[in-house]
């Protein structure tokens, strides 16, 4: 089975949400996460393999812009229709107060002259949302059961 943790981008809280899901202690700093701001990896559009989880689930992170909601029912209606199951894919769009704010600033840090001065930024407003996504993780973890 694959788990897709859905975001405005696929390179901030989505993967520390993956990170949190996956077990791994907490990080002292963001940027020791696979993939943390790797813009090159994200433009090429596809999900981030990030590892698999105690049973074997592959764990992956996805960016998808403002509109979070549309992407994930879209997702999960192509699902539908190629007639896949809940044991193919599940996706858990990962929801935080700064994350339009994240996402402005992640577009603006793609101009390589202000990306190290956003960065810091970014770090800063996801710490203060660490709580809520590692809420949203035990809630996701509590109501997903694996056969």
């Amino acid at each position: 089975m694959n788990i897709l943790f859905l975001g405005a981008t696929g390179i901030h809280h989505t993967l520390i949400a993956a990170h949190l899901y996956l077990g791994k202690p907490e990080p002292v700093n963001f940027r020791n996460i696979k993939f943390w701001d790797d813009r090159s990896k994200e433009m090429l559009g596809y999900p981030l393999f990030l590892d698999q989880d105690e049973q074997r689930n592959r764990v992956y992170s996805l960016g998808v812009g403002r509109d979070v909601l549309m992407v994930t029912k879209s997702i999960e209606q192509l699902v539908e229709i190629l007639n896949c199951t809940e044991r193919d894919l599940i996706i858990k769009p990962i929801f935080i107060k700064r994350e339009r704010l994240i996402l402005f600033l992640h577009r603006i840090g793609g101009f390589k002259t202000v990306n190290h001065l956003v960065l810091p930024i970014i770090d800063y407003l996801l710490k203060k949302e660490y709580a809520a996504i590692n809420q949203q993780v035990k809630e996701f973890k509590s109501q997903v059961r694996f056969a």
